[in-house]
């Protein structure tokens, strides 16, 4: 018996296998970038994928604060998660991070936001870091002025704003541009430890530094003491060369053309006009002219006293003086104080003599001595 096979289609057989879809965050971001700790905020951004892909935003706090949130992305891959009551997750000042990843996803690859909960105000980070370029410890003088410029290492940062913080007194820094100026007063000498902040937004950086006021270095070297200019007095014609002046009446007292001359000005101008060749109305006259009280070199708002004392204590200077101002008594005079007072030591005159029998000289007189009446030896038997 012959068995006919019934022929069999042969389906292939489609076996439809399920590929999970894999899709990258483009971008994730809040709907504000500060809100307070009891407003609401919105995470929405997009995909790279247009198939419908269920998102998960993990919210975590300081604390260990967490609040996780679900969403499935639009057909145009654009995303966006209902709102977000704040006061659900800020609860304690600090650094939060929002991390947005799709469910074929691992957390450590999702798409991370930064936030800053202080005072009851929420921020976003910026993603730059806020870094102070060194500065370094710094040493001044008392009464010098220290001044540098503090900066950051990345000049792109807007917004930037300087300041200090356990400053000593004087010492300032200008917000905007960071120009930092101090002269310390000879009372802040040591050492002042304080800081140098900067901040930009949410972020802020700050570096401590150590001022070291030094004392005022104290010169050890002799002071340079200026000798006064000296006055060279040249020799004056005197009145035997010239004689007296044409105009001097012999028979006349000289003193009364030296009257004139210094009481009325017309007499002393027709004088200095026509006698110049005479050093003085003096000379002219016949007169010896007297010192000149206080000397040139007096200046009379000084306390004459002082040029006494470099006369007395100064070598150079009473060399300087005696030399070229010999015409005066002493330094006394030429600065017009009434020399001290010179008491002449008493010398005791010895005085001595020849004085007769039974005297004696006693203080240059011959005194007569008592003679004792002393009684012969046998009196006394």
């Amino acid at each position: 018996m012959k068995v006919k096979l019934a022929g069999f289609t042969v389906f292939s057989l489609v076996i439809l296998m399920i590929v999970p879809v894999y899709a990258d965050i483009n971008n994730a971001d809040l709907d504000k970038e500060t809100f307070a700790g009891d407003d609401k905020f919105t995470i929405s951004g997009t995909i790279s994928d247009v198939d419908r892909l269920m998102l998960v935003a993990s919210m975590k706090g300081p604390n260990g604060e967490k609040l996780v949130k679900n969403v499935i992305s639009n057909h145009d891959g654009t995303f966006s998660f209902i709102p977000v009551d704040a006061g659900l997750i800020f609860k304690s000042q600090g650094e939060y991070t929002i991390t947005v990843f799709t469910e074929n996803q691992n957390i450590v690859n999702g798409t991370v936001i930064k936030l800053v909960y202080e005072k009851g105000v929420a921020s976003v980070l910026p993603d730059y870091i806020l870094e102070l370029t060194k500065i370094g410890n710094q040493n001044i003088d008392e009464t010098k002025e220290l001044s540098f410029t503090a900066s950051i290492t990345d000049s792109e940062i807007p917004q930037l704003e300087f300041s200090l913080a356990n400053q000593p007194t004087g010492a300032v820094i200008n917000k905007d541009t960071g120009v930092f100026t101090w002269t310390p007063t000879e009372s802040q000498s040591g050492g002042h430890i304080f800081d140098i902040v900067v901040k930009s937004g949410p972020l802020e950086d700050r570096e401590t530094i150590t001022v070291t006021v030094n004392d005022k270095p104290i010169s050890t070297s002799e002071p340079v003491v200026k000798e006064p200019e000296p006055v060279v007095h040249s020799e004056p014609d005197t009145s035997e060369e010239l004689g007296l002046a044409a105009f001097v009446d012999e028979a006349k007292d000289p003193q009364s053309y030296v009257d004139r001359y210094e009481n009325e000005a017309s007499y002393k101008k027709w004088f200095d006009d026509n006698y110049s060749e005479y050093s003085s109305i003096y000379q002219a006259v016949g007169l010896e002219e007297p010192l000149e009280i206080p000397a040139a070199f007096v200046d009379e708002a000084k306390d004459p006293q002082s040029y006494v004392d470099r006369y007395e204590n100064e070598a150079s200077y009473k060399k300087w003086f005696d030399d070229n101002y010999s015409e005066y008594s002493s330094i006394y005079q030429a600065v017009g104080l009434e020399g001290p007072e010179v008491v002449e030591p008493e010398v005791k005159v010895k005085k001595f003599g020849i004085c007769g029998t039974e005297t004696k000289l006693i203080e240059g007189v011959c005194t007569v001595i008592e003679k004792l009446n002393v009684k012969p030896w046998w009196q006394f038997w």
